[in-house]
């Protein structure tokens, strides 16, 4: 688990520097080599995921900041912001799993027929899912336009695109890998 936590971080990184013009990625080279060495002795010692979390949010904030040129109020205003939404972003993301899983196990259970009142309720929930999201994204761009340009907030969610597009990318890679992987320790001759 922690080096496959520390790959998605590392490819995390790496997303950053993708989402960077050219000219800005020289300078961010030492900074994201030194985030891997760091997180590299956070994985050793066991609180890798919130080290690494901490890292990539940490080497996001510098990206937006420069592309945005946010000044330091308004840095400090996009971390609470970005905090609080992530969170709520995340709570959704946890319940509408549960209802994927949920949903995929009503459907699975070949011992009875299918409970068709329990599959209405994790689609409504699949669905409530989504109102959510789009409620927390409309809150979200609220509370931006206070303090960022609207060129600023289209930058920062192209920004924040980018990087999640690279992220599942790179996640899909690692899963493809870990699936042609040998199940067993490889033989030394």
């Amino acid at each position: 688990m922690i080096g496959k936590t520390l790959s998605v971080a590392t490819g995390t990184l790496l997303a950053l520097s993708a989402v960077l013009p050219a000219q800005t990625r020289q300078a961010e080279r030492a900074s994201v080599q030194a985030e891997r060495a760091a997180a590299r002795g956070a994985a050793g010692r066991g609180g890798n995921q919130q080290a690494l979390a901490i890292q990539v949010r940490q080497a996001f904030a510098g990206v937006v900041r420069r592309k945005l040129n946010l000044n330091d109020d308004q840095a400090r205003q996009l971390q609470a912001t970005q905090q609080r939404f992530q969170q709520q972003r995340n709570d959704v993301q946890r319940s509408e799993k549960a209802a994927r899983l949920g949903l995929k196990a009503a459907m699975e259970d070949s011992t009875v027929a299918p409970d068709q009142t329990k599959i209405g309720q994790y689609m409504d929930q699949l669905v409530q899912a989504q109102h959510r999201r789009a409620d927390i994204l409309e809150a979200e761009q609220r509370e931006l336009s206070g303090y960022l340009t609207p060129l600023q907030r289209a930058q920062y969610q192209a920004l924040h695109e980018q990087l999640n597009k690279r992220i599942q990318q790179m996640q899909q890679m690692q899963q493809l890998q870990q699936k042609a992987a040998p199940a067993g320790p490889v033989p030394t001759p």
